[in-house]
């Protein structure tokens, strides 16, 4: 997938935005009254660092979109060779400033249409989910960028007894699904290990896909970076959708 710039799909979100008709959503599902923002802000300042134009290659292997079949209940593993690819594309798309690359780890439209029971789900995968999932993307970057030019992957580690199942007509769903919230990114900067939280994954025919990044829900449409820390940092915390 070529890469597309942050900036690119926010402007394309805003003016679709205000052409559409429906509403945002503001927590995972649940609708609301407040439209779209015509203008967003990002809680970190980026840096001067020049990042690279090279990306990493990517090894995430290209499949079926999965929401073409049906949904099942098996239980990812956080160990399958397709997650942790995943979870590299996840990284070094917000290192690169690429949105192109970190989707490649994000839950597909039609897995999102086979699940939830919304009056409009596409519209709010569109203009709630994909929309503050850049505003995400762009604040890890903005942060990632400040500590330094030399940012490599290490790994991801998902708190295993925070995973629960949420049951249909939990959450508006229409199927059940796997959840897990506050995994963490880990990634060196110089030779320090840091580390970022991904607020959910969800999963879809045994597969962990993200479905929030830097939050669940926010009173402002603005980029969050979850939970950043020196070192491996703190899953969690329990709960959510």
């Amino acid at each position: 997938m070529a890469a597309l710039g942050l900036r690119t799909l926010r402007r394309s979100a805003m003016i679709a935005g205000a052409l559409l008709m429906g509403v945002a959503t503001a927590s995972c599902g649940a609708p609301s009254s407040q439209a779209a923002p015509t203008t967003t802000q990002v809680r970190t300042t980026a840096s001067s660092t020049t990042v690279p134009t090279t990306l990493p290659r990517s090894t995430t292997t290209s499949l079926p979109d999965p929401g073409l079949a049906p949904q099942t209940a098996a239980l990812p593993s956080s160990s399958d060779p397709a997650f942790q690819a995943r979870m590299r594309d996840l990284f070094y798309g917000i290192a690169y400033d690429s949105i192109g690359i970190a989707l490649k780890s994000y839950l597909t439209l039609d897995s999102y249409l086979a699940i939830k029971n919304l009056t409009d789900n596409g519209y709010d995968y569109a203009h709630r989910l994909l929309f503050e999932f850049a505003l995400d993307v762009e604040a890890a970057h903005a942060l990632i960028a400040s500590q330094g030019s030399s940012a490599t992957y290490v790994g991801v580690q998902v708190p295993a007894s925070y995973i629960h199942w949420i049951n249909p007509g939990g959450c508006y769903n229409k199927e059940g699904y796997w959840n897990v919230p506050g995994s963490r990114l880990l990634y060196t900067v110089g030779g320090t290990l840091h580390s970022i939280g991904i607020a959910s994954l969800i999963s879809y025919r045994g597969q962990w896909y993200v479905v929030h990044l830097g939050a669940e829900s926010r009173a402002v449409r603005i980029g969050i970076v979850d939970n950043p820390a020196t070192g491996s940092g703190t899953p969690g915390p329990p709960g959510g959708c």
